[in-house]
Order: C-alpha cells, then sequence, then structure tokens
C-alpha cells in the first residue's frame, strides 16, 4: 500500500539530542547503500554519511523498533554493519563516521545483489519487518543491465521497498526508476550539499510504506436505531476514508469486506466483491441504514464467516492478515454471545479493533472485542472519526512489521500508546474538497523564495487525506508563460502528490496571473481533469507583486468565482493589495511581510478554507 502517513514531522533535531519515533507503531528496517566511487571524493561521501546520520537520528533504533545496516560499493561491496548487529542509537551513530570512502568503480549491481542475498540473509536479518533500501549514487553504474536485473530480483521480496537518490548532473533519471520501487520513491538533489532538502520528504516515503498488502480486512458497522442514517453515513464515509490508504488491485492486495449489524446482521461487501479501489468505494456509500436493536455478536459471527469459511463464494485468502475493525456507538444486546465471537476471532489469529463513538459505549466490552487496549479508540462523535484514521492504520501496520522469522534471537512485546488524533483530515471533516494552487513563478521571486513557496504548498497539502473520495490537488505555476504542474486525477496519492509538489521548477521571468487563472477555469476545473461534481472547489493563488495585466487578472478573477472559492495570498511590500481583493471570493485575503513568513499562515488559510466549504 502506498498509504500508511507521517506527513508533518519537524526535522528540528540535534545529535546530542533523541528525538521521539519519526514512524509511531511502524517499526522497520533501513538499510543504506552509499555510493564510493571515484566520481565523488572523500569530502562528498562524508556528506553522504552526514546525511544517514541525521536521517537515522529521527527514528527509535532496536531489535523491537527501527534497525539499520550500512554497506559502501565501488568496485567491490564492503559491508559496514547488518541489521541484528547494534542496537542502540550511539553504536549505530560510531559505526556510520567510522565508514571510510572506499573510491572505485560504480559496481551498483554487486552492491543490490549482496543486499538481496547477505544482507537480508536470515543470519543477519531475523524478522519479518518493512525493508527500506536506500540507494545513493551520483552516477550511472558501470553494468546498467546488471543494475536493472539485480533491482527487479531484490524488488520481488514482498517486504521490500527500495528508494533511489540521484545526486548532481550525472545520473541517469531512467536508471534512477529502474532501480526504485516506482517513480515516487525516486529523489535527485543538484548536489551532496542540497541532500538536507530531501529529509522530510524522504522520511514521508519511509514512513508511508506499511507491507501489509496480502490483507483481508473485514468493518463491522453499527447500524443500530440509536445511531440514525445520517451518522450511519458518517460511518461508511470511515469506511472509505480507510480503504483509499490501502492498495486494491485484485487477489493480491488488500481485500476489504462490510458487515452491519443492527437487529439482524448482513454481509453488505463480500472480501472479493470489488478487485479495485473506485468500484469499493463507490459501493460502500450505497450500504443501506437499516436500523434496530445492537447485535454486536451477529456482526462478529458475519465477519467470521468472511474471514474464515469456506466455498467458493468465500474471498479469505490462506495465508492473509486477518483484521477487523468494529464500529459501534453502544452496548451489545447480548454481552455474552459478543464476548464469544469476539474469542472466537481473536482465538483463529484476527487483529481486531473497536472504535467506540458518543457517550454511551461500554469501554469493558470495547476492551474484551479489542485484541489488546491499543486497538481501542474513542471519539465524542461520528464526525470526529476521520480524526483517527491515521492512528488506526499505523496499528494495522505495526502488527505485520513486528512479526518475526524463526529462528531468531529472543526478543520482548512492543507496548505501544495510542497518539492524539492527527491533523490529517478530508477537509473539513469527510466533505470532498479539489484544490488548485495558483502559484507565482516570476523572476521577482528569484529561486530561493520559490523553494520556500513550495515548501508551504507542501505543508498545507500535507494535512489532508488525499485521494480520489477525499480531497485533489492540482497545481498551476506562472511567469510570463503558465504552466499545468499536475491534475487532480494525475496522481492519487498524497505520497505521489507531496512528491510532485516538491519536483517543480522555478520559472522566472514576468507574471501573467490573467492567463493562470484562465487556465484554472477552463482546464484544472473540468471534469475530464478530475474536478468532481460534488467537491468544493477552492483556488489558492499565491502572489509577491502585481500581474501584467491587471484588468484582464480582475476579469478572470470574476469570471472563475462563479465556480470555485478563491483565496488569495499576498507576499511581501510590492503586492497590490487592491488587485489581491479583486482575486479573491468574498476578501479572502492573507498577506505575510515575506516568504520566510508564509508558515505563519498555514492555519488561518487552512480555516479559511474550512469556512468555506460549509457554506
Amino acid at each position: 500500500m502506498s498509504t500508511v502517513v507521517c506527513l508533518l514531522i519537524v526535522l528540528a533535531w540535534s545529535h546530542a539530542e533523541a528525538l521521539d519515533k519519526a514512524c509511531p507503531f511502524k517499526p522497520a528496517d533501513l538499510i543504506f547503500v552509499l555510493d564510493g566511487s571515484g566520481s565523488e571524493g572523500s569530502h562528498n561521501f562524508r556528506k553522504q554519511l552526514e546525511f544517514v546520520s541525521n536521517f537515522t537520528s529521527q527514528f527509535e533504533i532496536g531489535p523491537n523498533n527501527t534497525r539499520v545496516s550500512l554497506l559502501t560499493y565501488a568496485t567491490d561491496v564492503q559491508n559496514q554493519f547488518f541489521l541484528n548487529q547494534f542496537s542502540t542509537k550511539p553504536e549505530v551513530f560510531s559505526h556510520i563516521n567510522r565508514t571510510h570512502y572506499p573510491n572505485g568503480e560504480t559496481n551498483t549491481h554487486l552492491a543490490l545483489q549482496f543486499v538481496q542475498h547477505t544482507t537480508l540473509a536470515r543470519q543477519h536479518d531475523g524478522r519479518n519487518a518493512t525493508k527500506i533500501v536506500i540507494v545513493l549514487t551520483d552516477g550511472q553504474s558501470l553494468e546498467p543491465a546488471m543494475t536493472k536485473a539485480a533491482a527487479n530480483a531484490l524488488k520481488a521480496n514482498p517486504l521490500v521497498e527500495v528508494i533511489a537518490i540521484g545526486i548532481g548532473d550525472r545520473v541517469d533519471p531512467n536508471e534512477l526508476r529502474a532501480i526504485a520501487t516506482d517513480r515516487n520513491h525516486t529523489f535527485q538533489v543538484s548536489s551532496f550539499d542540497a541532500l538536507e532538502t530531501i529529509q522530510a520528504e524522504l522520511t514521508s516515503e519511509t514512513c508511508n510504506t506499511c507491507k501489509y498488502d496480502l490483507s483481508d480486512i473485514c468493518f463491522v458497522l453499527d447500524s443500530s436505531g440509536s445511531e440514525g442514517s445520517s451518522n450511519f453515513l458518517k460511518q461508511l464515509e470511515f469506511v472509505n476514508l480507510m480503504a483509499n490508504e490501502f492498495e486494491i488491485n485484485g487477489s493480491h492486495g488488500t481485500q476489504i469486506c462490510v458487515v452491519t449489524f443492527g437487529t439482524q446482521s448482513h454481509t453488505d461487501i463480500r472480501l472479493n466483491s470489488f478487485m479495485t479501489k473506485d468500484g469499493l468505494i463507490e459501493n460502500v456509500l450505497k450500504i443501506p441504514y437499516r436500523d434496530g436493536e445492537t447485535r454486536t455478536d451477529l456482526g462478529l459471527s458475519n465477519a467470521y464467516n468472511e474471514l474464515f469459511g469456506r466455498g467458493h463464494n468465500v474471498g479469505a485468502r490462506q495465508g492473509s492478515n486477518k483484521v477487523a475493525i468494529v464500529l459501534t456507538d453502544g452496548r451489545s444486546t447480548e454481552p455474552e454471545m459478543t464476548q464469544h465471537n469476539a474469542n472466537n476471532l481473536q482465538r483463529h489469529g484476527t487483529d481486531m479493533f473497536a472504535i467506540g463513538i458518543g457517550h454511551a459505549i461500554d469501554g469493558k466490552e470495547l476492551d474484551m472485542i479489542a485484541s489488546d487496549h491499543d486497538h481501542v479508540f474513542t471519539v465524542h462523535s461520528f464526525e470526529e472519526l476521520d480524526s483517527i484514521h491515521q492512528n488506526v492504520l499505523d496499528q494495522i501496520c505495526a502488527k505485520s512489521s513486528m512479526t518475526t522469522l524463526p529462528p531468531t534471537t529472543p526478543t520482548t512485546t512492543t507496548t505501544t500508546t495510542t497518539l492524539p488524533p492527527t491533523t490529517t483530515k478530508a477537509a473539513c471533516g469527510l466533505k470532498p474538497a479539489d484544490i488548485v494552487f495558483v502559484i507565482d513563478s516570476s523572476d521577482s521571486e528569484g529561486p530561493d523564495n520559490f523553494k520556500t513557496e513550495l515548501e508551504f504548498v507542501y505543508k498545507f497539502a500535507a494535512q489532508f487525506s488525499i485521494g480520489a473520495s477525499n480531497v485533489q490537488f492540482s497545481v498551476v505555476t506562472f511567469s510570463s508563460s503558465v504552466r499545468n504542474d499536475f491534475y487532480f486525477n494525475t496522481y492519487n496519492s498524497r505520497n505521489a502528490v507531496l512528491h510532485a509538489i516538491r519536483n517543480i521548477d522555478y520559472m522566472g521571468q514576468g507574471t501573467n496571473t490573467s492567463e493562470a487563472l484562465k487556465h484554472v477555469r477552463v482546464d484544472n476545473l473540468q471534469a475530464t481533469n478530475g474536478a468532481r461534481a460534488n467537491a468544493t472547489k477552492f483556488v489558492i493563488v499565491i502572489t509577491d507583486g502585481r500581474s501584467d495585466n491587471p484588468d484582464e487578472t480582475k476579469k478572470e478573477a470574476a469570471l472563475l468565482h462563479h465556480t470555485a472559492e478563491v483565496i488569495a495570498v499576498g507576499i511581501g511590500p510590492a503586492v497590490d493589495k487592491p488587485e489581491l481583493a479583486a482575486i479573491a471570493s468574498n476578501h479572502r485575503v492573507v498577506q505575510v511581510d515575506n516568504f520566510a513568513l508564509l508558515h505563519n499562515i498555514q492555519q488561518q488559510l487552512t480555516d479559511l478554507a474550512c469556512e468555506n466549504g460549509q457554506n
């Protein structure tokens, strides 16, 4: 799956002070593969080591948390340490710093083969956790065909994700893509000094990795009379919010079923009913509210039949991870039968979650249904369900990450603590939104300020659950000309959108704001480019100056107001305040003194969008 998120991590660490886990609940194995060829020199090689140290410093290091391995490659491969070799952060840092520059040719294929056959060998690994292989290189491999073959063999391991980082102008982008898991797992920086600029995004990519692919997940939804149809719909929207985070692509990905219970229980969606995410999400919202008593026991019984039943109509797969997520706003009518059926699911290895909604829930019953207390979540209202979806996903990932392969040295059980709700949202609740950023890239800014502008857009987008059923983003950049960077339907996951934002290039030249607004109206907001009829439309225009054609800009803004809410963000003293007011809908204008202060208005801008969405 592409989606279990750690997107708003603050990268403000120091070497002397340990930080909290970068990815709560998701222990991973980080394997760094560093280029030590002659094209670098020892000075640039040391910068790679600094990058590894800084990146690693975000994580809790230990046998039951994140583990780290490091190897270097040039003419030959030199292993520095294996995953199970060091269990404390000081040990890892010490051996990173002791790593010597090898010099030589660029035999990337040998490094990838070493990871596959040696680093991941049972005696050097020993657990069934997600493997993040991070390959750094400043040039092309000596044997491109063998490198591609070695990368493909490594990626065939279902636990492995490969990230490729190219440094400088001599790398081959096609080779990076061949090495990496996919295009979204490739990064390029202009120099070794620029490695630090991708740390936040690389952390996001690492934290987003949850190798929980072969999973059968059953949602068990309360449809009793205490809810009403409106609140029942919010449960269905929560199911879709969760489903959007998984890879649903047939029998090899995640399968999802939905069971509802009232006086009776119904299996509304079976595990093998829908092989695509779009088909599943569309039909979840068609599930009817039936009213009645709270026969949680019957819902659990149907979930068991779906997850463990036999016959040609049953979609559960042998060897798959079984998960049941029970949502309820009250106490079951038959508590003893509920306990019996919950215990039956647990005995058969089901990872059981219990989500209590409102003030009438029975905390003891939730604890009894769930696998453990960390699998219990409570919210005050149905409107707050979206606030816990990330924490539920993190717990699902945690279970798969901690499976240990025999034989291994004994380990202790890790206890986790539920985090506060994340800032992730589906546009002010669960209402879908289509948001277009219109970014000034004129020569009055310069590349450094444009980079700050992109960072602001990145952090704003990172707040949201991004997908075809939640929030969609599109970006248009303008100077003398207008460039569409991506449409709403270009990317369907948060990680892909954030990666695309980070890779937008600076243009320079003039300020053709009017043409940018026209482009949004006639192109980006069209259904053919992913705009949805049921979504609130927002256009956020960011500029540091006055448009080249003020009259035409006002005209295009007025036309755009008919189809979208427009928010205007002005930066610095050169902005034209009357023009900002004309661009914006209903005086939705935000101003800052300089680019460095953009981060101060993120909450204000989010509030404006949410306020608009509820009009």
